[in-house]
């Protein structure tokens, strides 16, 4: 019976740690849309002053 407990607590450990590393791989992703977001947002507006000034 200890036996199986203590697989059973490694396939749960491993299962949380691909859990938390996919996580870590979501919040870079997500990360990386807001610095493409702010991008956009500046060539935008300079666009827009561009388009303003004609």
């Amino acid at each position: 019976m200890e036996i199986d407990l203590k697989e059973e607590l490694k396939k749960r450990d491993e299962l949380l740690a691909g859990y938390l590393k996919q996580i870590e791989i979501q919040e870079e992703f997500i990360q990386k849309q807001k610095e493409l977001i702010e991008y956009l947002e500046d060539h935008i507006s300079k666009i827009t002053d561009i388009i303003s000034g004609i």
